[in-house]
């Protein structure tokens, strides 16, 4: 009696819809590739065809959500399965067929799928997550599903552009016997930021150059992303990192075209120093480093 009941147990395992992975698998070959305005997988689709198969493709969620910040989602509208040449879109909605094998034939079949996340814009750094059903429904009125974690990696992105170049500040006469005045540069030094994570910038003087001069920055016209900056006029000091502003991901949602201009002008000056010394007539320049960084 025992032989039996094991008997009835393996024929029940074997004939169950969906109860076995063999009969239906996909694997991810290589690394998903991210583009600026695309994300594609390639896939391997394995399955067991029994008279012949029709495959199908369904969304577990309506979105692809960032696991650090699950408020970011793309809707899973914007993924595509590109099987022999064709388009599918996927939705949560239903299954989608997008293959039938007409071999009247008992055989494991492999097939070659991607996966197109596509009219995405710079994405929010992360990782981002979603769960796809796939469904082999055979030529017995079996059907056979597995499940697949579509998963990618953002990496960290950031840039800092520099309109103008480094400041100019042109000495006359009446300014280097002047102890009292402040002298401004006369280029405006705007900052162009791109970031799609939490940031903050630094001014850093490593390379800055002592001299009979007293140097300060302040910041000013602010634009876009930026919660807090430096309003005061500081006075600088060489080796030392001073800090501009912060703020949030330079992007507005996950569609293209996201990006929020997010810049800001730093305002230079400087002083004669107290003691008996005077700096030269002319332009004065100095080196100063930006980082941007990761809050």
């Amino acid at each position: 009696m025992k032989n039996i009941i094991i008997t009835l147990i393996s024929f029940i395992f074997l004939v169950l819809p969906g109860a076995a992975n063999q009969y239906i698998q996909a694997e991810l070959l290589g690394f998903p590739s991210i583009n600026e305005n695309s994300v594609t997988a390639n896939l391997n689709l394995s399955y067991l065809q029994i008279g012949f198969s029709r495959l199908f493709v369904s969304a577990s969620d309506n979105y692809i959500i960032n696991n650090e910040f699950p408020e970011i989602k793309i809707p899973i509208t914007d993924l595509y399965l590109l099987c022999d040449g064709q388009e599918f879109q996927i939705t949560k909605s239903g299954w989608q067929r997008f293959f039938i094998d007409n071999f009247d034939i008992e055989r494991v079949v492999q097939k070659n799928i991607n996966l197109k996340l596509e009219n995405i814009g710079t994405l929010p750094s992360g990782t981002y997550t979603t769960v796809l059903k796939f469904l082999n429904k055979t030529g017995l009125n079996l059907d056979y599903e597995c499940e697949f974690l579509f998963s990618f990696i953002v990496d960290e992105k950031q840039s800092i552009t520099s309109l103008n170049g480094d400041a100019v500040i042109l000495l006359s006469e009446e300014d280097i016997f002047n102890k009292h005045s402040l002298v401004k540069n006369q280029n405006d030094i705007r900052l162009d930021l791109i970031s799609n994570t939490k940031w903050k910038l630094w001014l850093n003087t490593s390379n800055f150059e002592e001299n009979n001069c007293d140097y300060y920055f302040q910041v000013k016209n602010i634009t876009g992303k930026i919660n807090n900056y430096e309003q005061n006029n500081i006075k600088l000091l060489p080796n030392q990192r001073y800090l501009l502003a912060s703020g949030e991901a330079t992007l507005e949602g996950t569609q293209f075209g996201n990006i929020i201009p997010t810049n800001l002008t730093v305002e230079y000056s400087l002083k004669n120093t107290e003691n008996d010394s005077y700096i030269k007539e002319g332009i004065n320049r100095n080196f100063i480093t930006y980082i941007l960084e990761r809050e």
